[in-house]
């Protein structure tokens, strides 16, 4: 009687799993830069989108600070409040490379009121610009 040994399918197994873990690696890794730029580009789009909307007065409400998964970045988020007829809120969103400059930023913009642009057929969309948080932070190199 000949013994057949059949050791080869786990040589297989386990050479897949070997490009599986870079794989899964790399597509991660795109797909968080991705959603990176993408909410960059929809940023830009809805800033340019809402320059001829009416504005009005808002406060920074509150922030909060969260890493981005996947990546070594952090993004900061303010939601401020608006009344026109009733109150209304939005949120202003930036990236930062440094945990540390997020949290600055949060402090710094608490309570500040800021210039923002809300859509009349729909108050409650609103956008507030860059270029106003701008005016209200000292830029430094590492806002951008």
């Amino acid at each position: 009687m000949i013994a057949v040994s059949f050791h080869h399918g786990s040589d297989w197994t386990r050479l897949a799993r070997l490009w599986i873990l870079p794989i899964k690696w790399v597509g991660g890794f795109a797909a968080a830069w991705g959603g990176l730029y993408f909410r960059r580009w929809k940023k830009r789009r809805s800033e340019e989108s809402a320059q001829s909307w009416p504005l009005i007065e808002a406060r920074v409400s509150n922030g909060k600070v969260v890493p981005i998964p996947k990546t070594s970045r952090f993004l900061a988020t303010l939601e401020y409040i608006y009344f026109l007829d009733e109150y209304h809120t939005g949120k202003y969103t930036h990236e930062f490379s440094k945990e540390s400059d997020a949290d600055e930023f949060v402090r710094n913009m608490r309570d500040k009121r800021v210039q923002v642009r809300y859509k009349q057929s729909n108050p409650d969309q609103s956008v507030l610009e860059q270029s106003i948080i701008e005016q209200h932070i000292q830029l430094a190199p590492r806002f951008g």
